[in-house]
């Protein structure tokens, strides 16, 4: 069981892929930069699919503010596209990881600011059920990448 809230949850892989950009920026290897840039693009495909499998439903029926989550969706969207091109790339190209890196940026600072504390004050959202929810996903995503 969870020992804490969905949001925390989610935020804490927000700050997981900040660090790992900040590694990539600062990889002076070729090498280490592509490994970097595989483990954020995985880290973020698993983390949006999450969100809109399980956070993002649960918000809209217990908030009904479809306005927030469409605009999360279309952030995940461009996400989805940067990490396209990067993972269609031999090497990770550093102008194409920096768009990528504002976009998450930007995306987060939306959750924390809006999404959060709206989903936070919801009287009729678990926050705790729903993190156990989404460490059981997240998991079974990631287990074919342990293997």
């Amino acid at each position: 069981m969870a020992q804490q809230d969905a949001c925390t949850l989610l935020d804490e892989d927000h700050n997981k892929v900040a660090r790992l950009f900040q590694q990539f920026k600062a990889a002076p290897q070729p090498h280490h930069k592509r490994l970097l840039a595989q483990q954020i693009c995985q880290e973020l495909t698993v983390h949006t699919r999450i969100e809109e499998e399980i956070f993002y439903p649960a918000f809209r029926k217990a908030t009904g503010d479809e306005d927030v989550v469409q605009e999360s969706e279309r952030e995940h969207q461009e996400a989805r596209r940067l990490i396209a091109q990067l993972e269609g790339a031999a090497t990770p190209d550093d102008r194409t990881m920096l768009e990528l890196e504002d976009a998450i940026l930007h995306h987060v600072n939306d959750e924390r600011e809006k999404m959060f504390p709206q989903a936070r004050k919801a009287r009729n959202l678990d926050l705790f059920a729903l993190a156990d929810q989404l460490e059981q996903r997240k998991a079974e995503l990631l287990a074919p990448h342990a293997a």
